[in-house]
């Protein structure tokens, strides 16, 4: 019995703080992984209400236009504007 003790038994525990560092360094990465994708879905969130916003303002020009209210050479104006 004194054998298992002083080897057996010894290397279980040692076995159990390798894992657990494993585990840590698992949790690290999921961690990073997380922050990552809520980074880029963020990102993407907000260069979708950009595109959504210029959309809708060259909406808007395209209909002043068509109704009359500003001239062609003023509609070329700021539709470059808004493109670049």
């Amino acid at each position: 019995m004194d054998g298992f003790m002083d080897t057996g038994f010894h290397d279980m525990m040692n076995l159990g703080s390798r894992l657990s560092s494993w585990f840590i360094i698992y949790d690290i990465i999921k961690l990073i992984i997380i922050v990552i994708v809520v980074i880029v879905l963020v990102k993407m969130f907000i260069n979708n209400s950009k595109n959504n916003n210029s959309n809708r303002a060259i909406d808007i020009l395209k209909e002043r236009y068509a109704s009359g209210e500003i001239s062609e050479e003023e509609y070329n104006n700021k539709l470059k504007n808004l493109k670049s």
